[in-house]
């Protein structure tokens, strides 16, 4: 079968959102395949991941590829055969694209030039995960944290702050750095969900406090694999954390009363729901005060 062929489930000019199995084929629906099927051209995240699933489906169809070194120059190009009636699929390597994938920047390109956009529902490992944690709503899904530096404490901040059950993505290598930020951060308390090689034959999962989680993978081999956590809402005591400005003040009051800087930053972190790091750093930073 290849794009072009009898249509039953594409409109010319549409651009079409296709979930792909996070692990196992199975998991793709008859729907997404008869829709790869028939549009003009599929958009890959990776064009090796999506050609060995096209031929693993029979089908044969031109693929474009869009990733971040790629973007900037297939944009217009897309849009234009779109504009021109071609249907277009998009597919990252798992799960749906546009989240936590590439696909957000066809997206509204399309609304913006009043294409039709039709998502095509399927895996999701952030869903997936959320739904087996146990927590009740809200959700936020943050997909890949920055690798390092100020960028990942800042959002790691966020994630911290934020009320409801938190989603995140991680690299096998940086899980057991992740896990002790959070406890750095003080939130080695608050329930944490993991799971590694979701829908996979070695799917591993663990409910437990991010201190247990901790433990559990220090002593063990190196961490493998595809990994999605779910940390649990924080206590109903820290729901409202302070904001920065005023966090800061209050550990010039504690150090104005003789407490060392440090541990002001403890305690205020503590009882304000903020990353002890993080709130140290804006406190030395904003009059460039000696280290204590």
């Amino acid at each position: 079968m290849s794009g072009g062929a009898r249509r039953r489930w594409v409109r010319p000019g549409s651009l079409y959102l296709v979930a792909t199995p996070i692990g196992n084929r199975s998991d793709l629906s008859s729907r997404a395949a008869q829709v790869l099927a028939e549009v003009d051209v599929v958009v890959a995240e990776d064009t090796r991941v999506t050609g060995g699933l096209l031929k693993h489906l029979g089908i044969s169809v031109p693929m474009l590829s869009w990733h971040a070194h790629s973007r900037g120059e297939r944009l217009d190009g897309i849009v234009q055969r779109l504009l021109d009636g071609a249907a277009v699929a998009v597919v990252s390597d798992a799960g749906l694209p546009a989240v936590s994938d590439p696909g957000r920047e066809l997206v509204e390109a399309a609304w913006r030039h009043h294409l039709p956009v039709s998502p095509i529902p399927g895996p999701s490992a952030g869903v997936a995960a959320f739904a087996a944690s146990g927590f009740d709503l809200p959700w936020v899904q943050w997909g890949f944290l920055p690798a390092r530096g100020r960028e990942r404490r800042t959002r790691l901040a966020e994630v911290l702050a934020a009320p409801g059950a938190q989603v995140l993505y991680e690299a096998p290598h940086r899980v057991r750095t992740l896990l002790g930020e959070l406890v750095d951060a003080g939130a080695g308390a608050r329930t944490l969900v993991w799971v590694r090689e979701l829908t996979k034959l070695h799917e591993e999962w663990f409910r437990g406090s991010v201190a247990e989680a901790t433990a559990q993978l220090a002593g063990g081999p190196d961490p493998r694999g595809e990994w999605t956590l779910v940390l649990g809402p924080p206590p109903k005591a820290q729901a409202a954390p302070l904001r920065w400005g005023a966090a800061v003040a209050a550990v010039d009051r504690l150090v104005a009363e003789g407490t060392s800087g440090s541990e002001a930053c403890r305690q205020v972190a503590a009882a304000g729901a903020l990353p002890r790091r993080e709130l140290y750093r804006r406190w030395h930073a904003e009059a460039s005060r000696p280290r204590s």
